[in-house]
Order: structure tokens, then sequence, then C-alpha cells
């Protein structure tokens, strides 16, 4: 099937904003990723089902858990959905859009430039309290990466501590349980090994990952 002219204007939009400062396309997809080993910023040009045109998410996704799909872990919608009518002006409207989606993923990198302003970057930003088990995991691990681990262990009990039992829910808590049992420098070997682990199952391309201090 021939690719929609809508979506070629898009590709090309972002090709030309978005290539330039490192970003990539994940395969033939509407997602380029901005990947920084263990965190990695997506931007998505999200069609719809009913119309040609493209909405755009830009947000975080953490690579610490190892699962087999990327997440918006903080930020997503950020822009209402953009209608393809004529050619020339829906090209200029998705330039728009993905020199916006620039300028959010270059502020990622900064608000991550180190482990401090990571921690303080991710407590300000991640939505929910104590049950929101993926919260609490996030905010143990930024403050591990921080070597605050006292409140990284905090949090993640907080994880354990969490009402939600469902599988899934079960599995983080296992995660989170064995990271409690080892000293601090075990923590980050561990966490290294399943940034590692995440990145294989996300099918990303092999890279030196740094975490922690």
């Amino acid at each position: 099937m021939a690719t929609p002219i809508h979506s070629k204007l898009i590709n090309k939009a972002a090709r030309e904003i978005l290539k330039p400062v490192g970003l990539v396309r994940k395969g033939q997809s509407r997602v380029w990723l901005d990947d920084n080993g263990w965190w990695l910023t997506m931007i998505e040009f999200q069609p719809s089902s009913w119309s040609k045109g493209t909405y755009l998410n830009v947000g975080i996704s953490w690579l610490w858990y190892p699962k087999e799909y990327l997440s918006f872990d903080i930020g997503y919608r950020e822009n209402s959905f953009i209608e393809f009518k004529h050619e020339e002006s829906f090209f200029f409207e998705a330039v728009a859009l993905a020199e916006k989606a620039k300028v959010k993923a270059l502020a990622h990198r900064q608000s991550m430039s180190s482990p401090d302003l990571a921690k303080e970057y991710v407590l300000t930003n991640t939505a929910g309290d104590k049950q929101n088990i993926w919260a609490c995991l996030n905010k143990g691990l930024v403050c591990l990466h921080a070597s605050d681990f006292q409140n990284a262990n905090i949090y993640l009990e907080n994880v354990l501590e969490c009402d939600d039992d469902r599988d899934w829910a079960i599995s983080v808590k296992d995660f989170a349980q064995s990271l409690l049992k080892l000293k601090p420098s075990d923590q980050l070997l561990a966490i290294h090994d399943a940034i590692v682990h995440s990145r294989k199952l996300k099918k990303l391309p092999e890279m030196k990952v740094i975490f922690g201090k």
C-alpha cells in the first residue's frame, strides 16, 4: 500500500527537523526516538481513526524496568488534532509540530543532564501517589541514579505497599523486592543489567549505558 500524502509530509517535516539533532525514526512508523541509554524521549505523530492528519505526543519513556513496550511515563499529548486539507498548509503545520517536538526533546536532555537534575525533574513531574506503583518505582530508581539511596529504598518500599495485585503489578513488586535485598553498589549494577535487558526486549540498538554517579 502506498504511503498517504499526509504521512509523507509528516515524515518529511520530522526528517528535516528532528534528524539533524540526533533523533531516529522508529522503523517506518510515525514515531521518532531520542535515545539516551536508560531513558528516551518518544515523539509520536499519532494518526486518527477517522480523519487524515495527526496529533502530537511527546514524552519520556524509562528503560530501567524490563518490558517489551515503550510508554509515555512523563508527558503525552502536546497538540490537538491537525487535519490534512491542503498539502502546503499541512506541511507548514507539520513542520511547526516537529519544531515543537524538537524543543521538548532538547529540554528533556537538559533536565536529565546530570543525576541530581534528573532526580529533581522526575520527582517534580511524575504524577501519582503512594498507590501508583509506577510512580513509586520511577521515583525510587531516579533517586538510586542520584545516589540518594535512603529515599530510593523508601520509594521501593512504597512499591511493595501498593494495593494492586494484578499479575504485572506483582512482577513490579518482585523487581522492587529484589533491589531492596541488595547493597547500594549492587542495586546500581542490577539496574544497569535491567536496562540492557529492557533495551533488548524493545529491540533498541546496543549502546553503552551509564547509570548512577
